[in-house]
């Protein structure tokens, strides 16, 4: 009886552990992670004006995003729809998208990067991956919702030609134990380089921790690091969602400090001012999109480089996402 436990007990451990290595493995060669793709050819231009957004579009799962419910293909097309016709009739010239899926289980395995970018007349498009599994067990009951195969990221979207498109890995969170690191995405800053008539461009697109508040501040520390290499050559935009609420909001929690690392540096400038947003803080909300109750989403750029026309909070974008997209208009200082 003693042999028979044994080796049943030998079975599962041996199960489980083929389970462990087998899921948390990626499918895709990691020379993809940071591709660049052209949509169309000749949809090259240069405005006067530059029109930027950033987008965490939730893998078109509005409010569903990370519940174990149902969800029909039908609610991916039709968000994916939504987000063209809305996104159309702004025709921004550059979009940094978070949590979008370049072909995953959980949403019907869509490429939502190369639909948005072709059908949104896009010229180029750059890849970003940061999640790339052969089978994520979350969310974690019942396992019939588990999200399976994931593949997805990041990426920026661009009307003119990138240069050059770069991935930087940023820590994991610290306090999280080894098994939950080998399932959680990576958390990546974006950089590309863009070429705007005889000048570079230079776009970071960024998703910084949810759940780990010193993991975030430090990633933040990074990304500034990063950030400041380039502001003093070129004009610098960063974009993304960064998880943490604005030092001046009147709920901040826990003395978050990720937005302070960036507006203490006099180059940093935001897409919405400390003042405006005082002066009607629910309105510039971007989660969630039910109830909106507070800002993660953000738009930054040096000053010494850019001037500032008109932002925005995209507040038509109802809940395509479980966040509201934020965007900015502007024209680069000579």
């Amino acid at each position: 009886m003693k042999k028979i436990l044994l080796a049943a007990l030998f079975i599962v451990l041996g199960s489980i552990i083929t389970f462990y290595f087998w899921a948390s493995s990626s499918f895709n060669e990691a020379e993809g992670y940071d591709q660049i793709v052209t949509f169309h050819p000749d949809k090259k231009r240069t405005p006067d004006t530059l029109s930027v957004l950033t987008y965490n579009i939730g893998y078109l799962s509005g409010m569903t995003n990370n519940l174990p419910v149902d969800r029909k293909e039908s609610l991916f097309s039709d968000n994916l729809s939504e987000s063209i016709t809305l996104l159309k009739s702004y025709d921004f010239d550059f979009i940094g998208l978070q949590e979008v899926d370049f072909g995953s289980s959980r949403s019907f395995n869509y490429n939502q990067f190369d639909s948005l970018g072709i059908q949104l007349d896009f010229h180029q498009g750059a890849y970003a991956v940061n999640w790339d599994k052969s089978y994520v067990p979350f969310p974690y009951l019942p396992i019939k919702k588990h999200f399976g195969k994931i593949y997805s990221g990041q990426g920026i979207l661009s009307k003119m030609q990138i240069k050059s498109n770069y991935l930087m890995i940023l820590d994991k969170p610290m306090s999280a134990p080894f098994y939950y690191n080998a399932f959680y995405l990576d958390r990546i800053l974006q950089i590309n380089k863009v070429q705007y008539d005889n000048d570079t461009l230079i776009l970071m697109n960024v998703h910084l921790e949810a759940f780990d508040k010193e993991t975030r501040e430090l990633q933040a520390e990074k990304v500034l690091e990063e950030f400041k290499k380039w502001s003093k050559d070129y004009p610098v935009i960063l974009m993304g969602d960064l998880n943490s609420r604005p030092p001046f909001a009147s709920d901040l929690i826990n003395n978050e400090k990720t937005i302070e690392i960036f507006l203490n540096n006099p180059l940093i400038e935001e897409a919405i001012s400390q003042e405006r947003y005082l002066e009607n803080e629910s309105q510039y909300f971007t989660f969630d999109t039910a109830e909106p109750y507070e800002r993660l989403d953000y738009i930054f750029y040096n000053n010494n480089k850019i001037k500032k026309i008109d932002s925005d909070v995209l507040r038509e974008a109802k809940d395509i996402s479980d966040h509201l997209p934020v965007w900015m208009t502007f024209t680069l200082k000579k």
